[in-house]
């Protein structure tokens, strides 16, 4: 069974690609941010004090403004017939590298980070061991990612992948991005996408393609899948 992937597993190809006509995943301008690893100031699925399901979005947002680090550059205005909030903000000068999300315009229902290449998939399985699930999504000849799902943490980490027609997920895997979710947005990402079940560090091949060794259904309670 083959399913398009949501938004989630896309969203750090399509955030970069709308800033340039030319997608760079191994950008340095995104994010140096290494507390996925030091658990500094708080462990996963908790960052910089905001956590998915539990802060609200106007706590999330004022704690992002009040960091001299960060900038919100983009902020959209509500739409009447959805209450749904979102901002995206950036480090210093730089372009913008993440975005935070509110399903109900209240609590905080994800968050995505685009970081820079200063860490690697080595010591993010050293200190979360194995995940659960896994696919790759190529970007052009020269680029793609594996999208490494924790469902223990409600977690999903983006490692690069070098010429996936021939590339490897390795421990020298430049992570490229990190994905927080709550309880429904991860549910719902069990049950509407075709995943992979970890298979160890192999080929990009092995994580991509329509031979799913897992199909998103079944899993929790019953969400709705969105259509596109």
């Amino acid at each position: 069974m083959n399913r398009l992937l949501p938004l989630y597993l896309l969203m750090a190809a399509l955030l970069l690609s709308a800033c340039s006509g030319e997608v760079n995943l191994l950008d340095e301008t995104k994010l140096r941010d290494t507390s996925l690893l030091t658990g500094d100031p708080c462990e996963a699925p908790c960052w910089h004090g905001i956590i998915p399901d539990e802060t609200s979005y106007r706590d999330a947002k004022l704690i992002i403004e009040g960091d001299a680090r960060f900038k919100i550059v983009e902020e959209p205005d509500p739409q009447e017939d959805n209450p749904a909030r979102s901002f995206t903000f950036a480090e210093g000068e730089n372009p913008g590298c993440c975005q935070l999300v509110s399903r109900d315009g209240e609590t905080v229902t994800s968050f995505l980070l685009q970081t820079a290449p200063i860490m690697t998939f080595g010591p993010v399985y050293d200190r979360y061991g194995e995940p659960d699930y896994a696919v790759g999504q190529q970007v052009n000849d020269e680029q793609g990612y594996i999208a490494l799902m924790y469902t223990d943490r409600s977690l999903v980490v983006y490692a690069f992948v070098a010429s996936p027609a021939q590339g490897s997920l390795s421990t020298s895997s430049q992570i490229i991005g990190v994905l927080y979710l709550g309880e429904s947005e991860q549910q719902q990402l069990l049950q509407c996408t075709s995943l992979f079940e970890w298979a160890g560090f192999t080929s990009f091949a092995e994580y991509s393609g329509e031979n799913y060794d897992y199909v998103g259904e079944g899993v929790g309670d019953e969400v709705a899948c969105p259509t596109n």
